[in-house]
This record gives C-alpha cells, structure tokens and sequence, in this order.
C-alpha cells in the first residue's frame, strides 16, 4: 500500500514539474515574440517620425531630422540602412557599451537592445576605424542579418551601406566581413595596414575594393557568431561622404 501511494505521488510531483516547466517554456517564447514586436513597432515609428523621403529624387538614401531625433534621446549619433532590408536604424552612443544592450530608444528595457557605437568611437566618425554593435537576433532585427555576409551572394546583392549623420551622408562600400576573436586587432580605433589586410585576406566574400588608403575613415559592424565561444562577425566598410548636410 505504501509503494501504490509513494508512486502515486511521485507521478504527481513529475507531473507537476513537467507543468511547470511548459508553462515557464512558453512564457519564455511569448516574451520572446512580444519584446520582438515591441522593437519592431518602435523602430517603424522612429523610421516614419524621423526620417524624411523626398518623392522625385533618385537617391537611394533619405535624409534624417536629427534636431527632432535629438528630442526623442540625445545620445544618437547616426542612422544606418542598408537598401531593401531591415537595417534601418538610428546609431545610439552612452558613455558605456552595457546601457543599449538591453535598451531601445526611448530607454525601456528590450532585449533587442539598440544599435550603438562604442563609447570610445568619436561620435562624429572622424576616427580612422568606427565600431558599432548589434545583437544578432535571430528573428532578424539588429543586426541579425549581418551574418547573412557570410555568403558571397547576399554581398553580391548588398554591397554598400549608408550612414547618415548630422554632418552629411556617407556611403559605406563593403571591404570584408569575418569570424573573429573579441580581441581581433581590426576592433582597433586605428587598425594597421595588416590587421586590414588580414580581415579582407580571411573575409566570406570577394569584394569589389582595393585595399584602402591610410587615411581612410572605416566603420566595423560588429554581432555574435556560434562557431566557437565569444566568436564574432564583423563587416569593415569604407566611408565616402555623398552629400554633406546643409548646415555643416
């Protein structure tokens, strides 16, 4: 009799733990969606509310009212977009690399976070290497596209970028894109002809650039990759200024 009841209340107690571990599961994945569709539907009023598109003008890119952008959060620096993609984002900077890892911009918690620029990056690309970082979500915001470059096709078909900031527009023609340590000598503010070389030497797409000068301003793209522990994927692009803005 004994044995009957201990078994009928160890069935309950797996029960139970089953149970509870569906019904935290499927918490999990509805916070996963619903912060996912948070992120997104910001992210579209930001794009609608700060960025303006001339109708008549062939331009692949669009200007950015940074004085209204201002308003919303003082900490942009920059939008970035690549054409025909989700990328299309304003470029945050906090005085730490921490606060937009779990931020959006209007400061509530998302774990989408925000695409920032590193703290120690001059705010007005005028280093010769700028770093920004993106969480590579797997549902494709951020920079959850970025690892697409792994394969030479979606180069072929994306090859440049464009960051628009308060000073002008600049187009951003892709150098290299590859699987890295966190300590690559390329996440260097001034990284040396070689560490350059190397990421195109090593890069998973054939670009179309020469090598470039040494006054070159560079901006490096940087999200998590699974191959190995803290890897990461970095695309390195070039800036040429396209249109300045008019009041610089």
């Amino acid at each position: 009799m004994k044995n009957k009841t201990l078994k009928k209340v160890l069935y309950y107690v797996v029960l139970l733990i089953l149970l509870g571990v569906f019904v935290f599961s499927a918490y999990k994945i509805y916070a996963y969606y619903a912060e996912k569709k948070e992120s997104t539907d910001l992210n579209e009023e930001i794009v609608y509310e700060y960025t303006v598109r001339k109708t008549g003008e062939a331009k692949e890119y669009f200007k950015v009212d940074f004085d209204q952008l201002w308003q919303k959060n003082a900490d942009a620096v920059g939008w970035l977009y690549l054409p025909d993609t989700t990328i299309n984002y304003p470029i945050l900077q906090h005085s730490d690399n921490d606060y937009y890892l779990t931020r959006q911009i209007d400061g509530s918690y998302n774990r989408n976070g925000s695409i920032f620029m590193d703290y120690r990056s001059a705010p007005d690309f005028s280093d010769h290497n700028t770093l920004i970082y993106g969480h590579h979500m797997l549902h494709g915001n951020m920079f959850g596209l970025l690892v697409e470059y792994k394969k030479n096709g979606y180069y072929e078909a994306h090859d440049h970028m464009y960051v628009m900031t308060p000073q002008g527009t600049y187009r951003m023609d892709l150098l290299c894109g590859t699987i890295v340590e966190p300590s690559d000598p390329i996440y260097d503010s001034d990284p040396t002809p070689e560490a350059i070389a190397s990421c195109v030497q090593r890069s998973t797409f054939k670009t179309k650039l020469e090598l470039p000068e040494a006054d070159a301003k560079l901006v490096t793209l940087s999200t998590c990759t699974y191959e190995f522990d803290n890897a990461r994927y970095v695309v390195v692009g070039v800036l040429t200024l396209v249109e300045e803005a008019a009041n610089s």
